[in-house]
C-alpha cells in the first residue's frame, strides 16, 4: 500500500510519504509505548508514516487505532528465559506465526523501514527485514544490568541490525557491553513529548480531591519500579502532613506481577496509610493526573533507561523527583529543574518531598518547563528521529546497490 503525502504549503518541497513499521512485543502502554505512539503519529510533517504491530487485546494497539495508527494485531510471546520444553515450543509456534504476521503488514502497509523496540522484536522481524530487503533499526530502551535473556537475543540478532537508537548515555553503555558495533550505527536519542501533550484534557481529575499535598508516582507496576520505596516514604510523612494523600498511577499490566501488587496493596493498608492510598491504574490522560500532584515521583530502582514520566512531568512543569538510575542526570539538573535521590532509599525520598512541600525550590517549576521545551520537544524530537531514518534507509539502499 502506497500512501501519499499531504498537500505541501505553498512553494514548499513535496516531501515523499515512507512508512515506518514499529514492533513492540507487548500490548499494554507503559513509557516506551508512549514513546511508539508518539513516533508513529507524529513523523507525518517529516515525511513519514507510522504503523504499529503488537499484541491485540491491549490498550496499546486500541490507543493507535483511536489516533489512526495504522495498526496489527499479532502473534507474538513476549519470551522469559526457561529451560521448560513446553514454553519453548510455544514460544517457538509463536514466532513462526509472528514473523508471517509481520512480513504481510510490511508489505502491506509498503514499510521502508521496521523499528523494533526490543531484541524480541528484532527476532520476530528477522523475516520481514530478509524477504523485504528493508533495515531494522533497534530501539535500545534498556540499561545496565541486563536481564540474561536480553543479553543472549541481543548478541543473536546483532548482525541483523541495521542501526541503534539508546535514549540515553546509559544505553549505549549497556549495548557496548554486549555487542560493541560498529559506532558509527549508533546513537543517542533522548526522548520527546507529543506536540499535543497537556493540551488534550486539561481538566484536572474529579477523583483528586481533598486539600493535600498530593503526591503520585507514575509507572506499571513491577518491582523495578520502586512503588514499595514510594509507600515507605509515604509512611514517613504521613504523621508530618496528615491530609496528604498518596497516589500510585499505572496498571498492573503483567500478569507475573501479582504477588508485587499484593505487597503495595498490604503496604498501603498499614497503620497511617490507611485510607491515604490510591492505586487509580491505567489512566489515559496521564497529564491531567500530573498537574493535579503537588509532587510527582518516579521511584525506579533498576532498568529505567530515560524515562517518560520524567520528561513529561518536567514539561508540564510539575516539582518532579527521580531516583539516580539510568540516564535520570541527562534531564533533571539536580536542585535547579528537579531533584535526584539514590535509588531504593525511602529515607531520602521522604526529605526530597518535604524540601518541595516546604516551598524550598520556587523557580523550580518554571525552570523545569522552558528546560524541557527547548530538549524534549515534540518537534525537536520528530526531526532527529526523520533524520535517522532517512540516514538509515539511504545508507542501506546504498549498500544493498554495491
Amino acid at each position: 500500500m502506497t500512501i501519499a503525502a499531504e498537500s505541501p504549503r505553498a512553494g514548499a518541497k513535496a516531501l515523499p510519504m515512507r512508512s515506518i513499521l514499529h514492533v513492540n512485543r507487548v500490548g499494554y502502554i507503559g513509557g516506551v509505548e508512549r514513546v511508539i505512539l508518539t513516533l508513529a503519529r507524529e513523523m507525518e510533517h517529516a515525511g513519514f508514516r507510522g504503523a504499529l504491530a503488537c499484541p491485540g487485546g491491549g490498550e496499546l494497539i486500541a490507543s493507535a487505532e483511536r489516533l489512526g495508527i495504522v495498526s496489527e494485531a499479532l502473534t507474538i510471546d513476549r519470551s522469559r528465559a526457561t529451560y521448560n520444553p513446553l514454553a519453548i515450543i510455544r514460544y517457538a509456534k509463536a514466532l513462526a506465526a509472528g514473523s508471517r504476521q509481520i512480513e504481510a503488514f510490511a508489505c502491506r502497509v509498503d514499510a521502508k523501514l521496521i523499528h523494533v523496540h526490543h531484541p524480541i522484536g528484532a527476532w520476530y522481524a528477522r523475516r520481514a527485514s530478509k524477504s523485504l530487503g528493508i533495515p531494522l533499526l533497534l530501539h535500545v530502551h534498556e540499561i545496565r544490568p541486563a536481564k540474561p535473556l536480553y543479553r543472549w537475543t541481543l548478541r543473536r540478532v546483532a548482525p541483523w541490525i541495521s542501526a541503534y537508537a539508546c535514549v540515553s548515555g546509559a544505553g549505549r553503555d549497556l549495548l557496548n557491553d554486549i555487542v560493541r558495533p560498529d559506532p558509527a550505527i549508533v546513537s543517542i536519542q533522548h526522548n520527546g513529548i507529543s506536540a499535543d501533550f497537556g493540551t488534550v484534557d486539561p481538566a484536572l481529575p474529579p477523583e483528586v480531591t481533598g486539600p493535600g499535598p498530593h503526591i503520585g508516582v507514575f509507572g506499571v507496576i513491577e518491582p523495578r519500579k520502586g512503588q514499595h520505596v514510594f509507600l515507605e516514604a509515604a509512611a514517613k510523612l504521613a504523621a508530618r502532613y496528615p491530609t496528604a494523600h498518596f497516589w500510585i498511577v499505572g496498571p498492573l499490566a503483567l500478569a507475573d506481577k501479582q504477588a508485587y501488587h499484593r505487597r503495595l496493596v498490604a503496604m498501603a493498608e498499614s497503620e497511617g496509610l490507611r485510607g491515604r492510598v490510591t492505586f487509580a491504574g491505567f489512566q489515559a490522560n496521564v497529564s491531567a493526573w500530573m498537574r493535579a500532584m503537588d509532587v510527582v515521583t518516579l521511584t525506579s530502582v533498576a532498568h529505567e533507561s530515560l524515562s517518560m514520566v520524567l520528561l513529561e512531568s518536567l514539561t508540564l512543569g510539575r516539582p518532579t523527583i527521580a531516583s539516580e538510575v539510568g540516564g535520570a542526570r541527562e534531564v533533571i539538573n539536580d536542585g535547579v529543574t528537579g531533584l535526584i535521590v539514590p535509588p531504593g532509599q525511602a529515607d531520602a525520598l521522604s526529605e526530597a518531598i518535604t524540601s518541595i512541600l516546604e516551598g524550598r525550590y520556587p523557580n523550580m517549576p518554571r525552570l523545569a518547563a522552558e528546560d524541557a521545551a527547548q530538549r524534549f520537544s515534540g518537534a525537536s524530537f520528530r526531526n532527529r528521529f526523520a533524520e535517522l531514518y532517512a540516514r538509515i534507509i539511504h545508507n542501506f539502499e546504498r549498500t544493498a546497490k554495491q
